[in-house]
């Protein structure tokens, strides 16, 4: 605030006591008025009730009379008598239930409305008739009500009121110019004396000198007033110096900050940059792939949804592309992991460089699967994926073990959006749709693209529903092994049993596993499966051991899946290990590879170790190779039914059967032949060097109840302790 501003007062303080003082003793007089006007019209409002009500009670026996004889001009004459009375608005005679006369007036207010004080107020009073006295007879014959307007009241009362309004209104006025007097003339006075000293003051006038107040102020809060006024303005001088001295310090201090500012906003923007730098590197960390540089799927699920909303807004398709890499496991296994990332990161710069002239959004989305999105404004999803796999073919990326191609390909699934909302709603349905397609790819041959239909995402509900149906079968535990005998014809005795799964329905229908087996595997559930048959031969086991029984031997079948499963692989080395029956796991031929893997081997090798032997099963429809065979070292071969059945019809099918047999005996290793079905190919195989054979001609697979029942007296009895 300026010096000028302080100058002086833009309001006296003489006027302002005025104006305080007079209004607040106005304002206590009209109060007090009003109040003692609002007591005496209630007083007086009380009283014309009264007055009607007497009035009322002096009138009802002329009302009976009238009402009795039933004479109307009596009943207007008490109506004209009640209506005397300023305040009585209406009159109502009844008699015997019926109105015999019913009379309302307007009445002139008393007062000029002046708000809810003077308004109607009107009450209704009543008074019963009775027979009159002469008659003799004491009974009800009507009654008579009027309806008083407590607001009329008499004019004196009035007059009353607005006299005492003003004189309480004048006399306050008065007591407000006595105040004033005295207030101004001994205390306002003084303070504004003090006031005009304070607002004149400058340091340079020097110390304030401020004058005594009158003698019958002295000692009190004015006089303390002035002293603490002549001490501010000492200590104000003081802190004045002070200030001088502290602003040449700080200007001394200012040139000094100003230097060591510069240094430390260089080195906050070097900072600034660094955490910039930092920032986004978290934020491509966030949002990229590690190995391939893509994006992430956690941030390509938030752009594809975002993307989504935008083409469905604007009217556009949206198309998405999964694509995964075929036979990467195998071309994993086959040249290690780190050529595996290898490959991955240079399908990761293909599907960026094609992202790049596109404009498609790409992601890696798990292993070895990657997505894209574009947009019917950029790039149809049929080129796109056209471009995927021109790119990928020139990049001409080896492989070996690929068995489409010697090259690296992939299975794309293609599903786009439609904005007329025939297809897939949702992004979620959208990407479920792409999936759908892509295992369509991969079934029916890979290295192609598939685009979704509506025919493939109905098999895929089918698929869906028939994993549900199978996942709710495993809860119940409706899976079941059954057992198939196998004999030596050499001695005729029962030589072991293979496990055979079946899935029996709670309404009695049991299914083989080609008709579920498919949908198993492709759920991943075969594992579980596995372990129910796994828990259900064990208890079969020690069940017949507590009858003093064994087997010679029990063939379990083994998938890949299994294999893989380290659970599967406890239970069975759990099972291997607790029970006296000689356990054999059966692997599928096509289960292997030409070059086993070396965790397979070690697999293979913790069963051998517990105590179980391992068998090939459906030798000669495979490909493994005889130096694979020879590395797994089975103890079994099962010859395929495909190669026994035909032996006796066919010459050509006989030699390949002998030198199927004769393979095992090279290699000391037991041949089984499974899938005889009559007593011919039972002897051909016996005269070939295979005794030891399965098939419906020697028994077909039966609950293990039912085993028990056929089959017991053939098992073994368990040797007795010495």
């Amino acid at each position: 605030m300026t010096v000028g501003a302080l100058d002086g007062p833009r309001r006296p303080l003489s006027r302002v006591l005025l104006q305080v003082t007079l209004l607040l003793t106005l304002s206590l007089g009209v109060v007090a008025a009003v109040v003692q006007l609002w007591i005496d019209l209630r007083q007086e409002k009380d009283a014309v009730e009264v007055s009607a009500s007497e009035f009322l009670a002096s009138v009802a026996p002329s009302a009976a009379s009238a009402a009795y004889n039933f004479y109307d001009p009596a009943a207007e004459q008490v109506v004209e008598g009640l209506f005397t009375q300023r305040a009585i608005k209406g009159v109502t005679i009844v008699n015997e239930g019926r109105v015999m006369i019913e009379r309302v007036r307007d009445l002139t207010p008393t007062l000029p409305s002046i708000g809810s004080i003077t308004h109607a107020d009107e009450v209704t009073l009543s008074q019963t008739l009775v027979v009159p006295p002469e008659v003799g007879i004491n009974a009800e014959i009507g009654s008579i009500s009027i309806i008083v307007d407590r607001s009329v009241v008499a004019p004196a009362i009035v007059n009353r009121m607005f006299s005492y309004f003003l004189l309480a209104t004048f006399k306050n006025f008065v007591l407000g110019l006595i105040l004033i007097a005295l207030v101004y003339g001994a205390l306002a006075r003084h303070i504004i004396t003090i006031a005009d000293i304070a607002r004149r003051w400058r340091p340079e006038t020097g110390r304030i000198k401020v004058p005594p107040p009158p003698d019958f102020l002295r000692d009190t809060e004015l006089d303390l007033l002035g002293n603490q006024i002549r001490e501010l303005s000492n200590t104000a001088l003081r802190y004045i110096q002070k200030l001088d001295e502290s602003r040449q310090a700080a200007e001394q201090s200012n040139y000094e900050l100003s230097e060591r500012s510069q240094v430390l906003t260089e080195a906050v923007e070097t900072r600034t940059a660094e955490l910039e730098a930092v920032n986004a590197r978290l934020k491509h960390l966030v949002e990229r792939d590690g190995l391939t540089g893509l994006y992430n799927r956690r941030y390509f699920d938030q752009k594809a949804a975002d993307m989504f909303a935008a083409c469905t807004q604007q009217g556009q398709s949206l198309g998405v592309l999964m694509i995964d890499v075929d036979h990467f496991k195998a071309y994993n296994d086959f040249y290690g992991h780190q050529p595996g990332d290898q490959v991955l990161q240079r399908i990761g710069e293909i599907l960026s460089d094609i992202a790049d002239d596109t404009g498609a959004t790409v992601a890696r989305y798990g292993g070895e699967e990657f997505v894209a999105l574009t947009s019917e404004a950029d790039l149809s999803s049929a080129r796109l994926a056209a471009r995927i796999h021109t790119a990928l073919a020139r990049a001409n990326l080896e492989h070996q073990r690929s068995l489409i191609a010697s090259r690296v390909t992939v299975s794309v699934g293609a599903a786009a959006s439609d904005p007329a909302g025939g297809g897939p709603r949702g992004i979620e349905a959208l990407l479920s749709a792409a999936d759908e397609a892509l295992y369509e790819a991969k079934r029916t041959g890979r290295n192609r693209t598939v685009a979704s239909t509506g025919e493939i995402r109905g098999r895929a509900k089918e698929q869906q529903l028939a994993t549900r149906t199978i996942v709710e079968a495993i809860e119940r535990c409706e899976f079941e092994p059954f057992l198939q005998p196998q004999f030596d014809l050499t001695t005729g005795e029962l030589s072991g049993a293979e496990a055979l799964v079946r899935w029996r329905k709670p309404s009695g229908q049991v299914l083989t596993p080609g008709a579920f087996m498919a949908e198993a595997s492709a759920a991943r559930l075969v594992p579980l499966i596995d372990a129910l048959v796994v828990t259900k031969i064990a208890a079969f086991l020690r069940e017949i051991e507590g009858q003093g029984l064994s087997l010679p031997r029990l063939s379990l079948n083994a998938t890949a899946d299994g294999l893989a499963d380290q659970a599967y692989i406890e239970s069975a080395v759990a099972l291997a290990q607790a029970s006296s029956t000689a356990l054999a796991i059966e692997l599928h031929e096509t289960v292997l590879l030409d070059a086993p893997q070396e965790e397979r081997l070690k697999t293979l090798g913790a069963l051998r170790a517990a105590g179980a032997a391992i068998e090939i099963d459906d030798f000669g429809t495979g490909r493994t190779s005889i130096l694979a065979l020879m590395a797994i070292a089975p103890e079994r071969l099962k010859i395929a039914r495909e190669l026994v059945m035909p032996a006796n019809d066919k010459v050509k099918h006989r030699k390949v059967l002998q030198n199927v047999i004769g393979i095992g005996r090279a290699l000391e290793v037991e041949v089984v032949a499974e899938g005889v079905e009559s007593a011919q190919i039972a002897e051909t195989l016996v005269s070939l060097g295979c005794p030891i054979q399965q098939g419906f001609y020697h028994g077909r697979p039966c609950a293990l109840g039912e085993f028990s029942s056929l089959y017991g007296a053939l098992m073994r009895p368990l040797p007795t302790a010495a």
